[in-house]
Parts: C-alpha cells; structure tokens; sequence
C-alpha cells in the first residue's frame, strides 16, 4: 500500500472512531475497543448485546455474580460518553471501598488500553473520580451525598442497586432534570423480594432470555427447578433445593448427567443456540419501564452440576441466601426474616378506635418514631411479655411534645422511647417534658441497652443507647409469639401492616445480623422497636412490674401502692 495512504488512514484510526449512524450501541463497543488485546465481542454471553444496546431512559436489570454484565455496563458507560460529545455521566457503586475497586481495577484501564478514549492531543483530566473523553466527563462515586447533590448528568448509571442507600439513588437520579436524554439504568445482583432492584423489575415490563424447545417448539424460561432440570436418579419426593453430598455418595443421584430440559416435553434444551434464545417480554404494553432478569441458564456456560456444587458450598456457609442471590440471581427473603400477614393480622382486636383508659394504674408505655411527621405507639402492660396497644396515631412534629403530655395526663405512662437523631432538640424536649420518663435513644454498641448519665449530675439520665438488631429483634418476638394485640388503629390499620413487613433481617457468615429497610415505610415499625426498647431501659433503671404480676392480675393493693411509689419516683428516671 502507498505509504501516504498509509500514513492517512493511521491518522483517521487514531483521531475517529468507527462509527455510522445505524450502528447499535454493543456493535460500537466491538468495533472499538479490546478485551486482552482482543476485539471485544458478545461470543461467550451474546445475552449481553441486547442489554448493551439499550439505550432505555429507566431501566432495570437483575444479574446473578460472574456472567460478564460488569464488564459490559463500563464499557456501555465509557462508549456512550465518547459517542456523544459533551455529555456527562455518573457511574456510582455502593461504597468507596467498591468504588475503589471498580475505578482503579476496571474502568481506568479499559480508558487507558482503548485508543478510542484517547483521540485528543489535548491533556485529559483522568483519575478515579473524573474521567474526561474528549469532551464529555464521567464522574465515578461510591454513592455519598454531596456527589448526588453537586452534579449534573445526561446518564446515570447505577452498579450494585441492592447494596447502595437506596435514598441516595433517588438523590442520583435527579441530577438528570435537566438533561435531555434523562436516561437511568440500574444493574444489580438481587438480595431480598420487594427491595431493590427486584422492585424495579416488578414494575417493569420484565424481559425474560427464553428459549425454544426443538421437539416441541415450547417456549421455555429455564430457572433451577424440578420442571427443569433432569438430575437422573433424583427421588420423586425430594425437591432439588433439598439433595445432598450423601446422595451422591450413596449413588442415588448423578450431577454430572444433569441437564436443562424443556418443562413441557421434558427433551435436553440447547442454551448455546441463539436461534433458539429470544428476549420476550411479559409486560409489553409496560414501554415506560424496562427490565432484564439474566439467570444462570441464560448462558450454556454454567452448567446444572456446577449449579449444584454452589447450592452445596453455600448451604454448608448456612447462607442460602447467597446461593438465590449470587448463583440464581433470584430475590430471597427466608420465612423467618420477615413478618408476615398473618403473624401481623392475628394481633389486631376488633376494637379499632382508642379504647378509653380504664384503669389509670396500668403501666403504660409509649414508643416514638420521630420525624416531620411522627408516628406513635402507646402500649399498657406490665413487661414486653404482656403489651396492648391502645393507640396507634400520626402526630406532626411540631405537636408531638403538646400530644405526649396529653397521652400523660390520660395514661400512667411510666417509660418509652423515641429516636434522638437526627430531631435531637425534640426529642430532648420529650424528656423533659416527661420528667424523663420518655428516653431519646440512639442505636449504638454492642450492649442491648445502656444508660448514659449527663457529665455534671450523674443521677440524670440524658439518653439512652439500644443495639438496634436487638432492640428490632425483641419488637418482632413481641408480635410473632403473640405476646402483644393492636387496638385502637383506627385508620392506620393497613399502614401498619405494611410498615411491619418493611423491614428484613439480613444474616450473611461472619457478620452480625442487621434488619434492612425495603422500601422506607418502616415508621410504626421503629416506633415498635423503640416502645420495646423503653421497657429494657425502665427495666435497667429502676426494674419492671414482672415480679409482681401474680398480684397485678388480682388487683389487689399492693399493685396500686406499687404503682404510687413508682410514680413518685419516676421523675429521676
């Protein structure tokens, strides 16, 4: 060839990228950048190239760990802000630690070894928070607040939804009000049903990589299920989730021979097709939100006995959990870490309105979830092993203090709890008002309660600190084990339902448990927790009624005098 020629087209490589305006977005990503040297290219996951393709302004897509989708969303990400000049892009992972990670290990280098992101003799500004391609930005953040309030964007792309402030992606998804593309797109390995990117997809119009069966022409949505999955020798009446090591080793069932099977015909399915793999939708009328759920089946690359091995390995971590998330892809929530209806159901009376109190004696009890508006519990019983409530109620912040020293004025109302941040002042006010019967308490150590004593009087209680899985844990076996009823719920009947069942244990290996918020509608949930957390305190402070219930039940003269002396006392509390 002419070696002006040559020496031309060397300079086009190097200044313009290939590109036409029918190319799709995935197509770009081949045609321009290398993986290990190599041209990029869909061949081991081809699931990938419609996702890439995408260009959707809100979507969602549930991934399990280790099929390729990280790889794909830098480079879609990094592709998009070269192909179209001067737009800007944030790209946020759940903390700074992964933020770390992901910047250095995989989108710096992706910008370095690609000579698409370098068509500019001008100096780029590149580090791991701001990338510049010619003249567009890509911001990288471990998803903090003053990056979600400090920058505007035209795409911002969400990595790791389940483990990110679900509060901060809303603050990151408006940074695009004022941009014309607007576009949105979530990726996550899932954790709990209804939470995260699970929610998302719920909502969307859920595309799913089916595949045809070509004995039958059946379209099937292969997942890890008996219908699915033909492991010879498997009982009838064991289901898969439930095999073991020793049925291998006694002979009974053969992994290796497993294999993915049409559910109505029961013929081996060919996953390395395309011409048999199709994106379907279940919702198509749904245009404005999308969705993708990828499964292990939807590559051929990870096999039923590899499948099979996982659901082994996770089981003896006893973290089942992790196999749906990260094997499966699927959302879990375990019976155990959640309330359900029916435990929640089976403690309201038929007495919806406030019953009026009856006997000024009975111990009562109030638990506050403090904010603009908030939502309060008050309870009568003698222990957290024997609570009505009588009252569920919302209150606005500012009448909150006036309501309390009513419910006071109504009920013997001898302790409770309410949050201390972020509403310090109020609930401070709370206190005193209360002769400090009602605590502000934070959710701090490891101790189950703990009183702290103001630094100039030490017998003045200032707060109080809970460990706040122990203080929740204590609230659920209250409501789960029937130990308390709900009257007096007026309207709120359903709000409550719904507010219990908001929140989700979440218990990994080697990490204490915590309880997780779905979706943010927990607030008759925590006012639960802080009314059981009033009792522990009362309890440390100055002891409870428990040793005297047998009298308590009888009403006899003892409990009063009781009750009068705490009464005198409690204002050291």
């Amino acid at each position: 060839m002419n070696q002006y020629v040559s020496e031309m087209i060397e300079r086009i490589d190097h200044r313009f990228a290939v590109d036409a305006s029918d190319m799709s977005l995935g197509d770009w990503i081949c045609e321009n950048t290398k993986l290990r040297g190599r041209p990029f290219n869909f061949n081991r996951y081809p699931f990938q190239k419609q996702i890439a393709d995408d260009m959707h302004n809100n979507m969602d897509v549930i991934k399990p760990s280790q099929v390729g989708l990280s790889e794909v969303q830098v480079r879609k990400t990094l592709g998009i802000l070269a192909r179209y000049r001067g737009t800007s892009a944030i790209f946020t992972l759940p903390n700074d630690d992964m933020f770390e990670r992901m910047s250095k290990a995989r989108i710096l280098p992706v910008v370095r070894d690609n000579r698409v992101f370098n068509m500019t003799d001008e100096k780029q500004t590149r580090s791991k928070e701001l990338i510049q391609i010619g003249q567009s930005f890509l911001y990288v953040t471990g998803a903090k607040e003053g990056d979600a309030t400090s920058i505007s964007a035209d795409f911002v792309f969400n990595d790791e939804v389940d483990l990110t402030d679900q509060q901060m992606l809303s603050l990151f998804s408006s940074r695009l009000q004022n941009s014309d593309w607007k576009v949105n797109q979530r990726f996550s390995t899932p954790t709990f049903h209804g939470f995260g990117i699970d929610e998302g997809f719920q909502r969307s119009d859920q595309h799913e990589f089916m595949c045809r069966c070509i004995s039958c022409n059946h379209w099937n949505i292969p997942v890890f299920e008996e219908k699915f999955i033909d492991l010879p020798g498997l009982p009838a009446d064991v289901p898969l989730l439930e095999i073991d090591e020793q049925m291998i080793d006694a002979g009974i069932i053969h992994p290796a021979d497993a294999q993915v099977v049409c559910e109505k015909c029961r013929a081996p399915l060919d996953l390395s097709d395309m011409s048999l793999r199709e994106w379907v939708p279940r919702y198509a009328q749904r245009t404005h939100h999308r969705g993708y759920r990828v499964s292990p089946f939807s590559t051929d690359r990870l096999s039923p006995e590899y499948i099979i091995g996982r659901l082994f390995w996770y089981r003896g971590k006893d973290f089942m959990r992790g196999f749906f998330n990260t094997v499966l892809g699927q959302a879990f929530t375990p019976g155990s870490a959640r309330l359900s209806d029916a435990e929640i159901v089976k403690c309201f009376t038929p007495r919806q309105d406030e019953p009026s109190p009856r006997d000024n004696s009975m111990p009562t009890w109030l638990g506050i979830d403090v904010g603009r508006v908030c939502h309060l519990i008050v309870s009568q019983g003698y222990s957290e092993h024997d609570q009505n409530v009588v009252l569920f109620e919302v209150v606005p912040a500012d009448k909150l203090i006036e309501r309390v020293e009513e419910l006071c004025q109504l009920y013997n109302v001898v302790g409770g709890a309410c949050d201390r941040h972020p509403y310090t002042p109020t609930a401070e006010g709370l206190r005193d008002a209360t002769q400090g019967r009602i605590l502000p308490v934070e959710y701090r150590g490891t101790r189950d309660v703990n009183l702290v004593k103001d630094q100039l009087e030490e017998d003045k209680v200032t707060h109080g600190q809970v460990n706040r899985t122990s203080m929740i844990d204590g609230f659920v076996k209250m409501v789960r084990t029937g130990r308390t009823t709900f009257s007096g719920y007026g309207k709120y009947r359903s709000a409550i339902i719904e507010h219990l069942k908001d929140m989700v244990r979440d218990e990994q290996p080697e990490k204490p448990a915590t309880w997780v918020k779905l979706n943010g509608n927990d607030h008759f949930f925590h006012a639960g927790a802080f009314l059981y957390a009033g009792i522990k305190l009362q309890e440390l402070n100055h002891g409870l009624y428990s040793d005297n219930r047998s009298t308590v039940h009888v009403g006899t003269a003892t409990l009063n005098e009781n009750v009068s002396s705490h009464k005198k006392t409690r204002a050291g509390f």
